[in-house]
């Protein structure tokens, strides 16, 4: 069960990831090779970023490829770094992918932030409710039952509220707004990295992190997804909107995904609905 610390903690997850890859593009982009510029950034201070970096950099030194090391690597990478680091570094835009990718960790992050603003109040209120609830204790003179109580429920706050935060950031996570903002941003990276069209729409599901929609395009096949266009293709899709929906066309025929998805993406995280 996470505590209330882990929990806030976990939530940092894409700044911490953003950090690195904006290091390692810097790196890259200053002719250093992938050994050196995992090297020189050190360590990392959150353990799984560390440890991602430790097995690059434990592979770089023998020579192997970063395509060879993500995608043995596990769960130390997510799908979407995973397809955008093979991809960029296949197709000699390896520093593009690093940029794309702290992008995108850093639009996450900043969802995160929104979900912790969001749960600061329902957070206070129930510690106020420790204190307050066994308060008659405390009138009638049971000094000791009202200090027990109340000692009880802060330390209950504390190692339980992390799931409790975690379920309320899920919760608010799977308002259709945000599955839109992340679909849409995912989508925006993926073709942007030059994903075939089928793999980034695939990704997007995934980083939507709805099951509903993962369902709905895993329903279908590459040649559906390729030769479909996307309006058609999520016209029946869960959470999809009139406005996502003309974003997504007119991005399918103009080219440009950044400024009609990713601009989206942010209207739906500023409270667009």
């Amino acid at each position: 069960m996470p505590n209330l610390l882990s929990a806030y903690r976990a939530f940092d997850d894409g700044r911490h990831r953003e950090e690195f890859y904006r290091m390692w593009r810097a790196a890259v982009h200053a002719g250093l090779t992938n050994e050196h510029a995992l090297r020189t950034m050190g360590k990392r201070g959150v353990p799984h970023v560390e440890e991602m970096r430790d097995w690059l950099l434990d592979g770089a030194r023998r020579g192997q490829r970063v395509t060879y090391l993500v995608r043995t690597g596990g769960k130390r990478f997510e799908p979407m770094e995973r397809a955008i680091l093979v991809l960029g570094e296949e197709t000699g835009t390896f520093e593009e992918s690093l940029q794309l990718l702290a992008q995108f960790y850093q639009s996450k992050h900043r969802l995160m932030l929104w979900i912790k603003k969001q749960m600061a109040y329902p957070m206070f209120t129930a510690l106020c409710m420790v204190f307050i609830a066994p308060f008659p204790l405390l009138y009638f003179g049971h000094t000791a039952a009202y200090i027990g109580f109340v000692t009880t429920g802060c330390v209950a706050w504390a190692t339980s509220g992390g799931s409790f935060l975690i379920m309320m950031a899920d919760r608010h996570g799977r308002k259709p707004a945000l599955v839109r903002a992340r679909f849409a941003r995912a989508l925006a990276t993926g073709v942007e990295a030059g994903l075939p069209l089928p793999r980034a729409i695939r990704l997007a599901a995934e980083a939507a992190a709805d099951a509903q929609l993962s369902a709905f395009v895993n329903a279908m096949d590459e040649h559906r997804l390729a030769a479909g266009g996307l309006q058609e293709t999520f016209s029946r899709a869960p959470h999809m909107t009139a406005d996502l929906i003309g974003a997504l066309a007119v991005a399918d025929r103009t080219g440009d995904f950044s400024t009609t998805l990713r601009k989206l993406a942010d209207l739906y995280e500023d409270g667009f609905r």
